[in-house]
């Protein structure tokens, strides 16, 4: 008797598979590897930006979904692979909100004794609230993408982690381009600037959601 195929959620990320997975970033092992690294540190940030509990669960899942698509005879058809790994990302976060009842709530599904004290204005600027910062967040994705790769490794690791990692990063990452700390913060502040402007053009021309 044939066993029945695993269930998507019951798929695990096997070796091969997961060689599979860097082969389509890049055929060379070591860049691939480097990109893979790029790409999950860039998860964990996307899901940490839009209030994920688990951020790195989350890059995970994505990056196992994105796998097991491939394992299953799909091809990442975008010039840049990250792009493809954020549209899976989507659907965890959306999943997640669902399951946690965060997710967009309608007034039909709410009990009889709180839906008459639910404000249809107070709603409506809520959605609004979150789109907007749907927006801002895809806004500075594209506009991360746009950097020179030195640039975003600096801004990404400029800005990453609490405030006692924050002064280790810059620390090392100052010796590493080998520059006293407060040229790295001149230089860093000159990367954000130009991020700000690039968001701040991309929600002016960007097509309301």
């Amino acid at each position: 008797m044939q066993r029945p195929p695993p269930r998507k959620k019951d798929w695990v990320l096997n070796q091969a598979a997961f060689d599979a997975l860097l082969v389509s970033l890049d055929h060379d092992r070591d860049r691939a590897g480097v990109k893979y690294e790029q790409i999950r540190h860039a998860l964990i940030t996307f899901f940490e930006c839009r209030g994920s509990r688990t951020p790195e669960e989350h890059a995970d899942d994505t990056i196992t979904r994105v796998a097991r698509r491939l394992h299953e005879g799909q091809t990442i058809e975008v010039d840049k692979p990250a792009s493809y790994f954020y549209g899976v990302a989507r659907n965890v976060l959306r999943e997640s909100w669902e399951s946690h009842g965060r997710g967009p709530v309608s007034l039909e599904s709410q009990p009889a004794v709180t839906r008459g004290s639910l404000d249809p204005h107070r709603l409506q600027e809520q959605t609004s609230e979150r789109q907007l910062k749907e927006q801002r967040l895809d806004c500075l994705e594209g506009c991360l993408d746009r950097l020179s790769p030195n640039d975003r490794a600096i801004i990404r690791t400029y800005y990453t982690g609490d405030t006692a990692i924050k002064i280790e990063n810059r620390r090392r990452l100052a010796e590493s381009l080998g520059i006293p700390i407060n040229a790295l913060r001149i230089r860093a502040l000159r990367i954000r600037e130009k991020l700000e402007a690039c968001v701040e053009t991309c929600l002016r021309t960007a097509v309301p959601k």
